[in-house]
C-alpha cells in the first residue's frame, strides 16, 4: 500500500523535472499546461527563429541550383499546409 509520502514525493519529481525542462526552454513551466498563452506563443516565436537562422545558413553554404530546389520544396510543404 502507498502512503501519501509517496504520492507527494512522486509530484515533487515530476515539477522538479517540468521546472528542469521549462528552464531548458526559457518558458515557464505553466506553459505546458496551456495556462500562459503568452509564453507558447513565445516559445513558437523562438522556435521560428531558430529554424529560419538555420535555413539562412544553408542557403547561404549551397549553390543557386540547390537553393531554388530548397525553396520550392519549403513553398510546396507550405501550400498542403
Amino acid at each position: 500500500m502507498r502512503d501519501n509520502t509517496e504520492s507527494s514525493d512522486d509530484g515533487r519529481g515530476v515539477r522538479n523535472a517540468l521546472t528542469r525542462i521549462s528552464d531548458a526552454l526559457g518558458v515557464p513551466a505553466a506553459a505546458f499546461y496551456g495556462a500562459d498563452a503568452d509564453a507558447v506563443a513565445h516559445l513558437r516565436r523562438e522556435q521560428e527563429a531558430h529554424v529560419l537562422r538555420l535555413v539562412r545558413a544553408y542557403l547561404q553554404e549551397v549553390d543557386h541550383e540547390h537553393a531554388q530546389r530548397f525553396i520550392a520544396a519549403v513553398q510546396a510543404l507550405a501550400e498542403v499546409r
